[in-house]
């Protein structure tokens, strides 16, 4: 039996300090916002599907299709980390799973730990937490899948979903742990740039998440509901540059310097 999104359950877990002060008439309101019932329909559905296989199902759910720019670059042989911005938070992810996912033989994705909820997924997924203290045994997984020789890694270095920044939507700053850790491990970075976004309902919350001063990020917990209600029916266009040589990160620009300039890989993609 396939195990159900259960809102009130994930908002315990992750902010249980917060839990008894939040209003049970918010939680009912982002219940409806974020599909909970919609999204357990489809894990019903497609129960016992996992992995690549079941990014494909939701996909196809969702009547979602995807034009790849520079699909040629996309290396057949050697290790990598696959880079990307991150404007819808969850369902990009979704999508590379599906896009890149059943071309190499082993593929994880490092994602927020609340993404750990969706089981027929959690074989994809190396978890991060956004919100505290990261979890030892999670650090060490990453650091076995980055040291291993078979598998390929795909991460957003924003960490966050993109949002208004000095007035069009764009990721916060990339974490510098994208360089060092592929320059530790000695894998190409091989950029990429999804070309999506999310509803302007969503941007305007969080504006007004940060004029209001709220530290609790509602916005976690409405992704889904960007993924059920505007990704549907929508043709996505993901852009692939060239493999970028681990080598190339050296001493001529710092580790903030270089993470900047990876960023600016990505984004200038649309463009060319």
């Amino acid at each position: 039996m396939a195990r159900l999104i259960d809102i009130d359950a994930v908002v315990k877990q992750k902010v249980p300090q917060h839990y008894d002060k939040i209003p049970k008439f918010v939680l009912t309101f982002a219940k409806w916002l974020l599909c909970q019932k919609q999204l357990n329909e489809i894990l019903s559905k497609y129960d016992g599907i996992k992995g690549v296989e079941f990014a494909d199902c939701v996909t196809r759910h969702l009547n979602v299709s995807y034009s790849l720019v520079g699909e040629e670059n996309l290396p057949k042989e050697g290790r990598y980390v696959f880079t990307s911005n991150h404007p819808l938070g969850g369902f990009d992810g979704i999508s590379y799973i599906k896009l890149l996912g059943g071309r190499y033989t082993k593929f994880k994705v490092i994602v927020n730990d609340i993404l750990m909820n969706l089981e027929p997924l959690r074989c994809m997924f190396l978890p991060v937490n956004t919100l505290g203290a990261q979890k030892r045994e999670d650090m060490e997984a990453i650091e076995r899948v980055y040291q291993s020789d078979d598998t390929q890694i795909m991460t957003f270095p924003a960490g966050f979903c993109s949002r208004y920044i000095d007035g069009r939507i764009q990721d916060i700053a990339w974490k510098k742990s994208v360089i060092r850790q592929a320059v530790d491990s000695k894998r190409d970075i091989v950029p990429m740039y999804f070309d999506g976004r999310n509803s302007i309902f969503f941007y305007s919350l969080e504006v007004l998440r940060r004029k209001l001063g709220m530290k609790f990020n509602i916005g976690l917990i409405l992704l889904p509901w960007q993924t059920v209600r505007t990704a549907r029916n929508k043709r996505f266009k993901v852009y692939i540059g060239k493999p970028i040589p681990w080598q190339t990160f050296d001493n001529s620009r710092t580790l903030a310097e270089w993470t900047e300039w990876l960023r600016e890989q990505s984004y200038s993609l649309k463009g060319k």
